[in-house]
């Protein structure tokens, strides 16, 4: 049986100003229940977002910007201006929200707390950017992309000192009016912002970069009309030399994904899995999950982020599906704070409250319950094989997403130990007509059950809860025959203990 080591990381992204005031906590007094939940417990890193210190100005401009005002009352439906407390990426300083922590002590102690636990902590770094009142323009005010003429434009600010600066922006849109652009054609840009990631890398193990492709030189000159210096590649490099395996997540989309990952990039954005999921496209879904595996390696998926609309919003009841399939690629999976609830409504990361909503309780079932296998991973060496099918309704190619993990852990018995051969299985109809036909399990496979198993063999379905049984024999003579609906899929467990396991803590329908 061909097979591989199967690697994956899991990000918990949590908004951490709302959570704070939600829960009134500092960072280092985030309370113990946080660290034992089923979200922190299934990933290994956690991505606290909009930690650092946000512009005055910031909320200025959000208090009579209409967009926003727009998003804001759609978001909160009794929203006041009190609310407001600014953009998380319109960074003032590298230096805590004292909100959350009066100094970076207080964030390393929270490090520390992940670090016991076994998990890494990430935080942002924006490196297109700064507040337009940043202190920054006071002390360094050559690093900052200044315009010519000083004739008024609506990209550009006037700034006290006497100069115009343009806002921070990208080709195709108009710049964001509470930042101002860094000036990456200037050498002393590069030297700012190793000192900045220095005091960042200090108290944490990574960082989210956010629109990590604007830097790269040919898109700050499409964007500005200036030639960038190199970046990423010297200043990654740099970092690493202080902080070993410090770990670097692009937010990155127009196919520059491979070009951040050959200049240093544990991982980034992979936005065209997640249109491909948004507009059913099947056959390019299944096309992207075949490219090269070390791009795959580096590539991390998401439902939903704080920029994207909801999962739930957006993709209904396939979003148990979507979020299955992510659970079986190589690379990186991003969850986002409330998205096990099934919440619906995106908010605007520039307000501080959030409207009460319904969780929606079987889509909480099934996050528990994949929650639970996903820590059940973390305790053996796992690998990936390749399933074969064969459909009755389709001849021309192989229409289902088939993955299949195994590991092999000890049972106690009596005095004795002995191997349990361990499988996950995920299948995934991603036409948008059924499917039906007999899924061939790998030959080795076919020989634990053999070997290992009794005449039956149990498996619970993660996604609905449900317990199918089916006859060894017809496993290893036939496989496991399957009719799935147009975006339906199973994702299988068959370790006895723990479907034992998953009964008792989680209800399952009687079948």
């Amino acid at each position: 049986m061909q097979s591989d080591l199967f690697k994956q990381v899991q990000i918990y992204e949590l908004n951490t100003r709302i959570f704070c005031l939600e829960n009134q906590c500092r960072i280092d007094e985030i309370p113990s229940w946080f660290l034992e939940s089923q979200e922190v417990l299934a990933a290994d890193w956690v991505w606290l977002m909009g930690v650092w210190k946000p512009s005055p100005r910031s909320v200025e401009i959000c208090k009579s910007h209409e967009g926003l005002q727009r998003e804001f009352k759609k978001a909160l439906p009794d929203f006041s201006e009190s609310d407001i407390i600014g953009s998380p990426y319109s960074i003032y300083e590298y230096l805590p929200n004292p909100i959350l922590a009066k100094d970076m002590a207080q964030i390393r102690k929270f490090k520390r707390s992940l670090e016991r636990i076994g998990k890494k902590l990430i935080l942002d770094f924006v490196p297109n950017h700064m507040s337009v009142d940043t202190p920054l323009l006071d002390t360094h005010p050559d690093l900052f992309l200044i315009k010519e003429s000083n004739e008024e434009c609506h990209n550009s600010f006037l700034h006290k000192n006497g100069r115009r600066y343009y806002h921070g922006r990208d080709p195709y849109f108009d710049g964001w009016t509470d930042t101002v652009q860094w000036d990456f054609s200037h050498p002393d840009v590069l030297k700012m912002h190793y000192q900045i990631l220095m005091s960042i890398a200090d108290v944490c193990h990574g960082v989210r970069c956010d629109m990590a492709m604007l830097p790269l030189g040919d898109i700050f000159e499409k964007t500005h009309g200036k030639k960038g210096r190199e970046y990423w590649r010297s200043l990654i490099n740099e970092i690493r030399l202080k902080f070993p395996g410090f770990v670097f997540i692009g937010e990155v989309y127009w196919n520059r994904e491979y070009d951040l990952q050959v200049q240093g990039f544990d991982f980034t954005y992979d936005k065209e899995l997640y249109d491909r999921l948004k507009h059913k496209k099947s056959r390019e879904i299944s096309l992207h999950l075949q490219a090269d595996s070390n791009y795959q390696l580096k590539s991390l998926r998401f439902l939903e982020n704080h920029d994207e609309d909801r999962a739930y919003a957006t993709f209904g009841e396939d979003s148990i599906s979507y979020n299955s399939l992510l659970n079986f690629l190589p690379g990186g999976v991003l969850y986002h704070e409330g998205q096990s609830l099934g919440l619906e409504t995106r908010l605007p990361v520039q307000i501080k409250r959030r409207k009460t909503e319904t969780v929606k309780p079987d889509l909480y079932s099934y996050f528990q319950r994949a929650f639970h296998q996903l820590m059940i991973r973390k305790k053996y060496t796992v690998n990936i094989s390749e399933m074969n099918f064969h459909c009755y309704e389709i001849q021309d190619y192989n229409p289902l997403i088939l993955r299949h993990l195994y590991y092999l852990t000890d049972k106690k018995v009596g005095k004795a130990k002995m191997k349990i051969y361990n499988m996950e299985l995920f299948i995934f109809n991603p036409e948008n007509q059924p499917i039906s036909g007999w899924v061939k399990l790998p030959d080795q496979t076919s020989d634990f059950v053999r070997d290992l198993f009794p005449s039956s063999v149990e498996f619970l379905d993660i996604n609905t809860g449900k317990i199918f049984r089916k006859e060894k024999t017809e496993i290893i003579e036939k496989g496991i025959y399957v009719h799935l609906q147009p975006r339906q899929s199973h994702w299988f467990v068959s370790d006895s203990d723990l479907l034992k396991d998953s009964e008792d803590i989680f209800p399952t329908p009687e079948l």
